[in-house]
C-alpha cells in the first residue's frame, strides 16, 4: 500500500486549515522547533518532525535531524511519507522495522531518508480535522516502549493544543492572549527541565503535569 486513502488527504476543508494557519509552505516557527529538539534529546533519536500532510506531499513545519536535500526543501512527496498513514487512520503508527512492515516496506523514505524505526502520533484538531503527525524516527530497528509512546503522545497533544488556539485566535482575537501564554509556558517548561539528566519516567510526569495545567482547552 504505497499511499494512504486519497479521499482523506484531498479533503478541501482539511487543506484549507493547513493553508489558513500557515502550516504548509511557510517559515519555520520556533515554538515547534523547541518541541522537536526536546523530543529528540529526551528519546535519544536522531529525527523528530512536526509533519503536515497535504494532498500530494508532506511539509515539515519543524524538523530535527533530516538529511539533505530534505532538510533544505522541508518537504517530500507522499512516496516518502509514513505520516500520511497516521492522517488517514487517525491512529498512532508504531513501527519497529519499516523494512518488514507491510504498510510501508515499499516506501521510499526507507532508502532515501533512512527511516527504519518510526513512531507517529496524529495531530488532530478539536473539531476532528486531521492535519499531520508528530513523529520520531530512528535509523535502525527500534522497539518503542510504552513510556516512549506516552511521551510522544504528550508532545503531540501540546502541539495540537497550540494549533487549536491558533485557529481560535483567527476567529476570535480574545484567544490570542491564551496562545501567547501557551508559548510562554512551553518556553518555561523547556528552560526548567534538565532533559539530559532527568529519567524518562520523571520527564513524562513533569510533561503530563504541565500539559494538564496549561495546555488543555
Amino acid at each position: 500500500m504505497p499511499n494512504a486513502e486519497n479521499t482523506i488527504l484531498i479533503n478541501q476543508q482539511r487543506l484549507k486549515v493547513l493553508r489558513d494557519l500557515a502550516l504548509i509552505d511557510s517559515p519555520a516557527e520556533m515554538i515547534y522547533d523547541k518541541v522537536t529538539i526536546l523530543a529528540s534529546k529526551v528519546l535519544g533519536v536522531p529525527v523528530s518532525l512536526v509533519s503536515m500532510v497535504a494532498a500530494d506531499y508532506q511539509f515539515f513545519k519543524s524538523y530535527v535531524g533530516l538529511p539533505e536535500p530534505w532538510a533544505s526543501e522541508r518537504r517530500t512527496p507522499l512516496s516518502h511519507s509514513f505520516c500520511q498513514h497516521v492522517v488517514a487512520s487517525n491512529e498512532p503508527l508504531i513501527i519497529t522495522d519499516a523494512r518488514e512492515h507491510e504498510l510501508v516496506r515499499d516506501n521510499m523514505a526507507i532508502p532515501d531518508l533512512n527511516v527504519i524505526g518510526y513512531l507517529g502520533i496524529p495531530l488532530t484538531l478539536q473539531d476532528g480535522k486531521r492535519l499531520g503527525s508528530f513523529c520520531v524516527i530512528d535509523g535502525e530497528p527500534h522497539k518503542w516502549t510504552d513510556l516512549e509512546i506516552e511521551i510522544v503522545k504528550e508532545f503531540a497533544a501540546i502541539v495540537t493544543y497550540e494549533i487549536d488556539l491558533k485557529a481560535m485566535s483567527q476567529a476570535d482575537i480574545s484567544y490570542q492572549e491564551k496562545l501567547d501564554n501557551a508559548h510562554m509556558q512551553i518556553d518555561q517548561f523547556i528552560a526548567e527541565i534538565d532533559a539530559e539528566h532527568v529519567s524518562r519516567e520523571d520527564f513524562l510526569k513533569k510533561l503530563k503535569a504541565a500539559r494538564e495545567d496549561y495546555f488543555t482547552l
